[in-house]
């Protein structure tokens, strides 16, 4: 009876909490559901647009409810897509009841490929004559790139701003795998392919630190430059205030004409309400970023059967399809193979922003992507990174368009081997033992080292998918095998760079991208197609209830970027062609 009561105690518990979770999470779909899904708005005449980057920017706007409620705050948060944003500043631009365009940059934006994306949007904005204005609390570098787009820009006088230069490091995990008694044994091809180091070594490398200065110093060299036009500053001048980190109070922001003033957030509602036409007593009217995609546009387009197909890529290549922050092998491909077959799609725009992956997984959606271009225009466009496998991906394309501040190329293979026999043997006191038909039965243990004549296989393989990623290359991109091992070696290039070696065409965004295959259709009016398609709310919600993956661990992953890493690297395959490591610029 005592343990009757008990289960059923542990059930009832379970039950309740249960509930708890399905009222939490169908309030937030209800609001996903109804904010995305609302009828048309109306918007007044001298509405001012709101771009906060509260909300975070993804390639695609998702509207699962799982992405609206924050389980670490339980607030309503939300994800906006590139694509709507850019869409959304080419409508306000013609449209008479928008007056101008405020720019709140946050702590956590996106990367900066994606800002300058953003930010060519605004400057086209801009030629409308409405005005910009940017105002903040924190500025972050990456927010400050942004901002500094505005006509104007306005600081708390309490405010903080960073601008000090950019700087990449790295976690080495070697000596505390040591400690627990797992040894990881690596093998690679390509002296950059630093995504072993951590598991080798306790610093960088030289080659390491070589490409990581070269393409942090192309990116910076990109800021500056934009920053300095806007600004009327000499790049000279910027570098020098980075020096001496002398940009840290809105005092010296604005002595520094990196601000235009020092207001609080009614004084910013004031100016809104004078460059909008209102009275003083008068309210500002704003509609933000997602209410906005269910404005009308005031220049209506003609109704057409012909779509242009935008195919996203997002996040690390594996075999199965695991979330939005991942891309599934034979999903992606799937959706890739329809676009090819459906006959009101005229062109394809494959969207990559992938550090790349599992080596298998990126053949498979190479493979369509080199069937559809064959009966298509198929053209990339790369987001923040295209690398590796990212860039395996891409090279059958027809055009592969990049911002010169993408992060490309890291064109190498590695695999990765952990042996834990120290661990679960020395440690723990738990042995092993078995019996095999043939010499090689047990390759591939984790609970024993590699034999010689077992790495000396698994370094073939490697060096065997090396030499087909370099021909896979040369051949897309019309080079010899050599000149691409001259610029492979997992090399990581920036965008500036990528354009002068031949890995990419043109410096363009995702608008661009679809202008130029739009172009080679022959089409003048069309229609956009997002694939693949979404996962279905209810069905996401089931999902989430059964603990298919669950949201704690999401949580833990992005608040500890370290678990997130180990995890895919391990999770990756025995081969893989994937980035270094996970890049933040701040």
């Amino acid at each position: 009876m005592k343990s009757f009561l008990k289960y059923l105690l542990a059930s009832f518990v379970g039950v309740f909490l249960a509930i708890i979770v399905i009222v939490l999470i169908g309030m937030g779909s209800a609001s996903a559901l109804l904010s995305s899904k609302s009828n048309e708005v109306k918007i007044k005449p001298h509405t001012v647009l709101d771009l906060n980057l509260k909300v975070q920017v993804t390639d695609r706007t998702i509207e699962s409810p799982l992405n609206v409620v924050n389980f670490q705050t339980m607030e309503m948060s939300g994800t906006l897509g590139l694509f709507d944003i850019l869409q959304n500043l080419e409508k306000a631009a013609t449209d008479p009841n928008i007056e101008g365009l405020l720019i709140q940059p946050a702590m956590m934006t996106p990367g900066i490929a994606t800002l300058q994306e953003i930010r060519a949007a605004i400057l086209k904005f801009k030629e409308s004559g409405k005005f910009v204005i940017a105002y903040g609390d924190f500025f972050t570098q990456s927010g400050y790139y942004l901002a500094s787009v505005a006509d104007k820009i306005y600081i708390n006088p309490e405010g903080v701003i960073e601008f000090r230069g950019l700087r990449s490091e790295i976690m080495f995990y070697t000596e505390t795998l040591k400690k627990i008694g797992v040894e990881v044994q690596v093998m690679r091809h390509g002296k950059f392919k630093s995504a072993v180091e951590p598991f080798l070594t306790t610093s960088m490398s030289e080659s390491s630190k070589k490409q990581t200065k070269a393409y942090l110093d192309a990116i910076w060299g990109e800021m500056l430059s934009d920053i300095a036009e806007s600004r009327d500053l000499s790049i000279d001048q910027l570098n020098t205030l980075a020096d001496k980190f002398a940009i840290r109070t809105p005092e010296t922001a604005l002595e520094n004409n990196f601000v235009d003033g020092l207001l609080y957030l009614d004084q910013i509602q004031d100016e809104l309400k004078n460059l909008s036409g209102f009275s003083s007593t008068d309210k500002v009217r704003s509609v933000s970023m997602m209410n906005y995609l269910n404005a009308p546009r005031t220049v209506k387009r003609d109704f057409t059967s012909d779509r242009i197909a935008v195919i996203y890529g997002s996040g690390t290549i594996g075999i199965n399809d695991n979330g939005p922050n991942s891309i599934g092998g034979h999903h992606l491909a799937k959706a890739i193979r329809k676009a090819r077959t459906n006959s009101k799609i005229k062109a394809i725009v494959f969207r990559v922003n992938s550090p790349g992956g599992n080596v298998l997984a990126s053949d498979i959606i190479r493979r369509e992507v080199e069937l559809a271009a064959a009966e298509k225009p198929l053209v990339v466009s790369m987001g923040d990174l295209a690398a590796s496998g990212g860039y395996w991906v891409s090279t059958p394309a027809h055009r592969i368009f990049a911002n010169t501040t993408t992060l490309t190329g890291s064109i190498g293979v590695f695999g990765l081997w952990p042996n834990a026999r120290e661990l679960v043997t020395d440690k723990f006191g738990i042995h092993f033992d078995g019996v095999q038909t043939n010499e090689l039965a047990g390759m591939g243990s984790i609970f024993r080292p590699l034999k010689p004549q077992e790495r000396d296989i698994i370094q073939a393989q490697i060096e065997n998918t090396y030499q087909k990623f370099l021909q896979k290359v040369a051949t897309d991109r019309d080079m010899t095998v050599s000149d691409v091992a001259k610029i492979g070696e997992g090399r990581v290039w920036s965008g500036k760079d990528a354009a002068s070696i031949g890995l990419i065409d043109e410096f363009g965004g995702l608008e661009m991208a679809i202008q130029w295959a739009a172009s080679e259709a022959g089409i003048e009016n069309y229609r956009i197609r997002e694939m693949p398609q979404l996962k279905d709310p209810i069905e996401e919600i089931i999902n989430q209830i059964l603990g298919r993956p669950a949201q704690m661990s999401k949580i833990i992953e992005s608040e500890f970027p370290l678990i997130r890493d180990l995890k895919e690297t391990v999770n990756g395959g025995p081969i893989q062609a994937r980035l270094p490591y996970t890049m933040t610029i701040r």
